[in-house]
């Protein structure tokens, strides 16, 4: 007997609990009869979704008809309908519920459960005008082209240039980067030119329910700062180039004056002189002083025709390395200069050979200054299969951390007044930026430095 007191007790605790539940929901829970009679409500919806209502009357009768009638009305409505639940949506002291009707018609009643989702009512409602605020255009497009959402500045600047609307298809171009967005099923920047405005698209896939999401910006001003910013460093390097050229010019005009002289001397001497045989030593060295100054004027019109060049094309960086090496040796005094080349067998890359030539150069004009024109200096490239570099060390006097710090900076110089510009590597740095590389400097006081530039590895190398 003891044992069946006790699974008894067990019973009505359990019963107990399942009869408190609806009360504990934090959510309103309510029966009502077809006939329209309150049988139930839990704690939660007489302080909610009943507050004030008249628990001895019915939703049918009196002042709860005025309240409540909208309730009872579904609570009709899905008394006589096939559904297994109705849900609909009732605003109650203006709070808004979200109701669940569910009919019982074996027991002739309707239990009724309520949400309050003011607050994630709002956010929805912030949600939906937030495209409409949003200052930059957004379109929403149909997995067959058509424009099912705009706002309105997309409808006053985008679909305007189209010359299309709402329910209108979006041309051809548009279109192929919507049906690639949702088969790829990954967002896609493109930037689209629309009169005389660029505009930078994402197009985002929502692919569950077949469209994408357009989400544009102007970004014309952006682009023409852009386009400002890169003639103003265009001419920089180009006024950077030509005063390298005038430098070069200056030193070769020095290296001319020699060869011509021997020239003008021994054209004079052969004038007067009857002795055949020295009159072929004189003419022969006038013709190896000829070849002298017609190497010179060579080098300098490859540099003049170089420094003339804007376009890119295919570079080796061994190339770059000499030729930089031969412009360097009319400008600098390279007697005491050892010079060590160590070569890559194929270090090529894209880019502007007047630019990277002037930026080797730029090193090795400051290597042979920084060793007062007398150490070794190595020129050096490399190949692997994620980048190519080339690279100058001098065994000069090397740079403290506060000089490295600011040595690309523009007009800063350690030279003496009257011998550098300061934008010698400002403009370096620059075109290195041009050719998306990236500029590495190591130095050491009293032991040298080593400038490197490092580019990206092309795939078509």
């Amino acid at each position: 007997m003891p044992e069946n007191e006790a699974i008894i007790r067990k019973l009505e605790a359990e019963i107990e609990n399942i009869s408190r539940f609806p009360d504990e929901n934090p959510h309103s829970v309510i029966r009502v009869s077809f006939g329209g009679e309150l049988l139930f409500a839990n704690s939660a919806s007489r302080n909610t979704l009943i507050k004030d209502f008249d628990h001895n009357g019915d939703f049918t009768t009196g002042k709860n008809n005025k309240r409540f009638g909208e309730i009872f009305e579904s609570v009709k409505r899905v008394m006589d309908r096939e559904e297994v639940y109705l849900s609909e949506t009732h605003i109650v002291d203006g709070r808004v519920y979200a109701c669940a009707f569910v009919p019982i018609k074996e027991r002739e009643y309707v239990n009724i459960y309520g949400t309050d989702i003011t607050d994630s009512q709002k956010e929805i409602e912030g949600l939906a005008r937030f495209p409409e605020e949003n200052p930059h255009s957004v379109i929403r497009i149909s997995g067959d082209g058509e424009i099912i959402f705009a706002n309105a500045p997309a409808k006053r600047q985008i679909l305007k240039e189209l010359e299309v609307g709402v329910g209108q298809k979006v041309p051809e171009n548009i279109y192929s980067t919507v049906k690639e967005t949702l088969e790829n099923g990954d967002y896609q920047d493109v930037d689209h030119n629309l009169g005389d405005r660029i505009y930078a698209c994402t197009f985002v896939p929502v692919v569950d329910h077949s469209y994408v999401n357009i989400y544009g910006v102007d970004i014309t001003e952006k682009i023409n700062a852009q386009e400002e910013v890169e003639e103003a460093n265009q001419e920089l390097i180009q006024a950077e180039k030509m005063s390298s050229l005038g430098v070069v010019i200056s030193g070769i005009a020095h290296e001319i004056r020699n060869p011509l002289q021997v020239i003008m001397a021994l054209s004079e001497s052969i004038v007067d002189d009857d002795d055949l045989p020295r009159i072929q030593d004189d003419a022969q060295e006038i013709i190896d002083a000829s070849h002298r100054i017609s190497e010179i004027v060579s080098d300098l019109s490859t540099h003049a025709r170089d420094a003339r060049t804007l376009g890119r094309s295919t570079i080796n960086l061994n190339d770059v390395a000499d030729k930089a090496m031969e412009i360097s040796k009319h400008t600098r005094n390279l007697k005491l200069v050892e010079v060590v080349k160590n070569y890559a067998e194929r270090p090529i890359v894209i880019g502007s050979t007047s630019e990277l030539t002037q930026i080797i150069t730029n090193f090795v004009n400051n290597a042979v200054d920084a060793m007062n024109a007398e150490g070794e200096l190595l020129l050096s490239t490399t190949s692997t299969k994620e980048s190519h570099a080339i690279s100058v060390t001098d065994t000069g006097s090397g740079m403290d951390d506060a000089t490295q710090k600011k040595i690309f900076d523009p007009f800063f110089t350690t030279k003496d007044p009257g011998k550098g510009t300061g934008l010698g590597l400002h403009v370096v740095r620059k075109i290195v930026e041009k050719h998306n590389a990236k500029l590495k400097l190591q130095s050491e006081v009293g032991k040298g430095t080593t400038f490197t530039v490092l580019f990206p590895h092309k795939k078509d190398d």
